[in-house]
């Protein structure tokens, strides 16, 4: 049963109601005098249907809408608020027919048009809802029954195995509900589907491909089973010993864990062949500065974090790390720039605050080094919580442990 949380609906249930009270007032005085002693006195029906869809009690105003229409059956505002009663009561196919009704009286009447698509869709005529739900989606102007009707279309789409349309649709929703729940869940459900399409048809059409071998080391890459991603990977550059890319996530892969020597050198190569096939791949240079950083090779890492930062001027991490290495090496006078940039370009990053507030004490900037310090724990407890609050969504664990600050 949907819930009733559109206002827009209600405000205009009452005004259609309004104009009903009115027409059944004219009603009544027409009327011979005994009906007058009856139970099907318009103006209580009236009356008794606008306050019952005005509270919400779609229970009570069935029975008095039901009654008006066969009083004045040739009214299409009656059979519009009674299609909206029986929609809110989870009675879609009863709702589809009024609205149908509504509709063939008064085809101006675009509640009816925008509500005759979702009661169809909401009963499972998908067919039959979406063209109601693409033509409506486009010109409706109140943000709660857009997104309604715009999840609505998605859904019948998917269901339908019309991907492509909904790939078309969910972008402007996207736009306009960002943040949405249900609409991040139809973006990611409309776009898991394509990419599975897309993948089948790679692995149906060219299984032997090098783009084949590197699906299948992703997927491996997944689902954790490293060394078969590493074979797949290393099947690619046979392949294409020249495509970018390859070898850096074959170091990435070899650091996973606790690597020990050989590993490390491996790595290591990795991300210099992958800099001999794309001399400006950042992460590459990233990695191998991370590297040389944990090794005490201060110069080093110096280089390639400058360089990382230089091919992608807005890749805090370098920027982050370059300020480390430049106040392990003794010139955090040089570390300020770096890492005052890392805050400009990520203010909610708890480490580059921190790392800033640690090169402002070294170069005797005090306050300017509390003042870091008090915005790394703030972030540092926000990012805590969120955290906090993913988890226990997930696992309805509501415990977590603080972490301890960056190093």
């Amino acid at each position: 049963m949907v819930t009733r949380s559109i206002e827009w609906m209600r405000s205009t249930g009452s005004i259609l109601l309004l104009t009903l009270t009115a027409i059944a007032s004219l009603t009544w005085a027409l009327a011979p005098a005994s009906q007058e002693e009856s139970s099907n006195n318009p103006n209580q029906l009236a009356a008794e249907a606008q306050s019952a869809l005005a509270a919400g009690d779609d229970a009570r105003a069935i029975p008095a809408l039901e009654k008006l229409i066969k009083l004045q059956p040739g009214v299409a505002e009656l059979h519009a608020n009674l299609g909206t009663a029986y929609y809110f009561s989870g009675r879609y196919s009863d709702a589809a027919r009024e609205y149908r009704q509504a509709l063939k009286l008064k085809p101006t009447l675009t509640n009816a048009h925008y509500f005759l698509g979702a009661s169809l869709a909401e009963d499972g005529k998908c067919e039959q809802a979406l063209p109601y739900l693409e033509k409506d989606f486009p010109r409706i102007s109140d943000p709660a029954l857009k997104r309604m009707i715009g999840a609505d279309a998605v859904r019948c789409e998917m269901a339908l195995g019309q991907s492509d349309r909904a790939a078309d649709l969910v972008p402007a929703l996207s736009k306009q509900f960002p943040n949405d729940p249900e609409v991040l869940y139809l973006s990611g459900h409309v776009y898991s589907e394509l990419a599975t399409q897309a993948s089948e048809r790679l692995l149906e059409t060219a299984p032997a491909s090098y783009q084949a071998h590197q699906f299948n080391a992703e997927v491996l890459e997944m689902q954790g089973k490293l060394d078969d991603a590493m074979a797949e990977y290393r099947k690619v550059l046979t392949l294409n010993p020249r495509l970018a890319g390859i070898h850096y996530r074959l170091g990435r892969l070899l650091l996973t864990g606790s690597p020990d020597n050989a590993k490390l050198e491996e790595a290591r190569h990795e991300f210099e062949e992958e800099l001999k096939i794309d001399p400006g791949n950042a992460a590459a240079e990233y990695e191998l500065g991370d590297m040389a950083l944990q090794a005490r090779q201060w110069n080093d890492a110096i280089d390639h974090f400058r360089r990382a930062a230089d091919a992608q001027p807005n890749f805090t991490e370098a920027m982050i790390g370059l300020g480390k290495a430049l106040v392990s090496a003794g010139r955090p006078q040089d570390a300020v720039v770096p890492l005052e940039k890392a805050v400009r370009l990520d203010p909610a990053n708890p480490n580059a605050h921190y790392q800033l507030s640690f090169a402002y004490r070294r170069v005797g900037r005090d306050q300017d080094a509390e003042k870091e310090l008090a915005a790394y724990r703030e972030d540092h407890d926000k990012f805590v919580k969120s955290r906090q609050a993913i988890r226990a969504g997930i696992l309805g664990d509501i415990t977590q442990q603080s972490e301890s600050p960056p190093q």
